[in-house]
């Protein structure tokens, strides 16, 4: 093998004044044969740390927290066959989280493409990625990758944002490039799509005649950096305002109009108001089938008349019908709002004195004193779910970021844990180890704050050796495992629909305290509810990649859906006017 004159500019090369040129200083990925050309670019400069892992899957992943953290377009970097094919999850959720993930893979040389099962590492990538991106392409010119490269964080950051894929034949990273390349001198922005005025006109004026508005707001308001806006417009109104299930803290629940999420989880004071509201403004939500209950009219009332902003036209419309559709960035449209309602003179300037907080605040104060009781009826051995929560959440700072693992764990972190930021979950596809790797990538992204991630011990197994990539990195985030050896949310179904005929829910695990430490990592063991807190403060405190492995109560393990409807019978809840 013949050394490489470093004094050749190389394709590889350009992929790297590319990625510089777009803003990135993060690079998540794992080595192999087909991009070392690409890492050896990277080793000759010092712009962007590269984040290896320990599997792609986990790159991915990471990458989608980075980006949801930070609205910044995230590059994950895999070699061809099994690299690609091991990103596909993580893809697959940031696209359906509107993640704007660049993903660059290698891809068999153009001399052999074609030849499939008889060539080493190759299938149809491109084929695979298209139904799981915005835009997938493969180069068929050596000179025409750096275009392709800029051209994907074009493709990813514009309109609704997502992820892209571009494959690189390995051939193609040696060739030599030209001294110049035509690259834009800036990195590619967002374009801000607005509404005509007189459509946004109608909406305020639907708006400010309500008697009880009501906003839900989705994952379009973060993604568009639109939060502050949103809480300007909903003090305007004195409208309550709840997040999709899975961005509570889009409206801190520490706002008096912060009321929680919707959905089969979702918190009692929004689930009495939004019964209550005659217009409803939805905002970056597709109203998907865990935030309405199966698409139905047990949580959104079809008396309520809807205003649905979203950037994606095709999303307008689609599951309800809608008064005024408003097909636009979520910050625009929001701030036109704003706009409009100062010029008309229709904005509420003492809207702290609104007589409807009071009834906002009861609910939510009779919400908090059930969730007490609940807790306090815990079991101190093993610890409850709900004694987790509070002597965390009482802990962390302000602005720490809460990262939930699916199942029954997001379940429980989206229904029992106040956010003021918002929660980090998996989201609508909901892939199992996903939630302690977006950790890790919120954590690269913001390293001075405090960075939580919850995780059942079934969805951490998954992702143990990702604790090397933490302390190698030191990447210093705190992972509570919920340790009760087993699949408990499949078990309870197994219990409530199957006759107990336990299958596959059940297992050993191990002490995942002691493996921490075995990776260099920090760890402690925590069987007993008096040690929680102390625990928690010496896991914060510890200045490196922590574990807190948490004896919780098997039969921990009712829904939350279930334990709400519980709650609707023992007070045999009527509606409220407000």
């Amino acid at each position: 093998m013949s050394k490489i004159n470093q004094k050749d500019r190389t394709v590889a090369d350009a992929v790297v004044e590319v990625l510089r040129a777009e803003g990135v200083d993060i690079v998540f990925s794992l080595i192999a044969t087909s991009i070392v050309d690409i890492f050896d670019s990277l080793a000759r400069q010092s712009a962007i740390r590269l984040v290896i892992t320990q599997h792609e899957q986990a790159a991915a992943f990471m990458s989608d927290g980075y980006t949801r953290v930070t609205q910044r377009p995230a590059v994950c970097l895999v070699s061809a066959g099994p690299g690609a094919t091991n990103a596909i999850t993580g893809i697959a959720q940031a696209y359906h989280e509107s993640s704007p993930v660049v993903l660059i893979s290698s891809e068999s040389s153009t001399s052999i493409h074609g030849r499939g099962r008889s060539n080493f590492h190759e299938v149809d990538q491109l084929s695979l990625f298209r139904p799981i991106t915005k835009w997938a392409v493969r180069a068929e010119r050596a000179e025409r990758v750096p275009e392709l490269v800029q051209r994907a964080f074009h493709i990813a950051m514009s309109g609704r944002p997502g992820p892209v894929y571009v494959g690189i034949p390995k051939d193609f990273l040696l060739k030599p490039m030209p001294n110049t390349i035509n690259l834009l001198s800036k990195p590619h922005q967002p374009t801000r799509s607005s509404v005509h005025r007189d459509d946004i006109e109608q909406a305020i004026h639907l708006l400010h005649t309500a008697k009880n508005p009501f906003i839900l707001a989705g994952g379009g308001v973060v993604r568009s950096d639109a939060r502050n806006h949103l809480r300007q417009l909903a003090e305007q109104l004195v409208a309550p305002v709840a997040a999709t299930p899975w961005h509570r803290g889009i409206m801190p629940d520490d706002h008096p109009l912060g009321v929680g999420q919707l959905g089969n989880t979702g918190t009692q004071a929004a689930l009495t108001l939004v019964a209550e509201a005659d217009i409803i403004l939805v905002i970056g939500s597709t109203l998907s089938e865990l935030t309405t209950d199966r698409y139905g009219y047990n949580i959104i009332p079809q008396s309520a008349k809807l205003i649905q902003v979203d950037i994606d036209p095709e999303e307008v419309g689609k599951n309800y019908p809608v008064e005024i559709g408003l097909v636009g960035d979520a910050q625009t449209v929001l701030k036109d709002m704003l706009f409009l309602l100062a010029a008309g003179g229709l904005g509420q300037a003492q809207w702290q004195n609104h007589p409807r907080l009071d009834v906002i605040a009861q609910l939510k104060a009779d919400w908090d004193a059930w969730l007490t009781e609940l807790r306090q009826a815990d079991s101190q051995t093993p610890i409850g779910r709900l004694t987790i929560y509070h002597e965390l959440r009482d802990l962390l700072d302000h602005d720490a970021i809460i990262v939930a693992e699916s199942g029954g764990t997001a379940a429980y972190t989206r229904f029992a844990l106040p956010a003021y930021e918002p929660q980090i979950l998996p989201g609508d596809f909901s892939a199992m180890g996903s939630g302690y790797c977006m950790a890790l990538g919120a954590k690269v992204a913001y390293p001075n704050r405090q960075v939580v991630s919850l995780d059942g011990d079934g969805a951490f197994m998954m992702v143990l050796p990702e604790l090397q990539t933490a302390v190698e990195n030191k990447i210093n985030t705190l992972v509570v495992v919920f340790h009760n050896n087993s699949y408990a949310n499949m078990k309870y179904k197994q219990t409530e629909i199957f006759e107990k005929r336990y299958l596959g829910v059940d297992f050993d695990y191990p002490d995942f305290a002691q493996i921490a430490r075995d990776f260099g990592a920090w760890g402690e063991r925590v069987e007993h509810a008096g040690q929680l807190r102390s625990a928690i403060a010496r896991a914060l405190a510890a200045d490196r990649p922590a574990v807190l492995d948490v004896m919780t109560d098997p039969k921990d393990q009712v829904p939350p859906s279930k334990i709400y409807r519980r709650w609707i019978k023992e007070r045999q809840m009527s509606k409220i006017d407000v």
